[in-house]
């Protein structure tokens, strides 16, 4: 990956961003992932990054994300989850379709988040496993068992 220039610098600084969905309830459908990879990129444009890639899961979202020294990597995720949130609500369809998953006019994502910096890995490596989320071979490790379920007594 080439250095970024600005005027009074010279960087390379790129972030893996993950966010969950609220209760962790499988609500990004792929049209919806598709739809919320689109924001992520032209909002990472409004901020003078770049969205290097972007991959859904039903309950989670993977960015890969370069931004300038200047941009504050906590910033830019208050303005990605907010925004993302927001445009979702508005889509008529894709409401209903959340709305069976999370009751009243709540945000679509939890208010914690997972951020890095990609120093400790290749771009390449990031970027493969960002990529993978969509995949069988990614899906999760867990079922439900349902053993916390409460017994019926006879």
């Amino acid at each position: 990956m080439d250095y970024k220039r600005k005027a009074h610098s010279v960087y390379l600084m790129t972030y893996h961003i993950v966010f969950v969905t609220k209760y962790r309830k499988p609500i990004l459908s792929e049209e919806i992932g598709d739809f919320i990879k689109d924001l992520c990129t032209r909002i990472c444009q409004d901020h003078d990054g770049e969205l290097l890639s972007a991959e859904t899961d039903k309950d989670h979202i993977h960015l890969l994300i370069s931004m300038p020294p200047q941009e504050r990597p906590s910033d830019l995720i208050r303005v990605l989850k907010t925004q993302t949130s927001k445009k979702v609500h508005q889509n008529k369809d894709y409401n209903q379709y959340i709305k069976q998953y999370l009751l009243g006019n709540v945000p679509l994502w939890s208010p914690s988040y997972f951020i890095a910096t990609t120093g400790g890995a290749t771009l390449e490596k990031v970027k493969e496993y960002v990529e993978s989320q969509r995949t069988d071979d990614h899906k999760r490790k867990y079922q439900k068992t349902g053993r916390y379920r409460k017994q019926r007594k006879k």
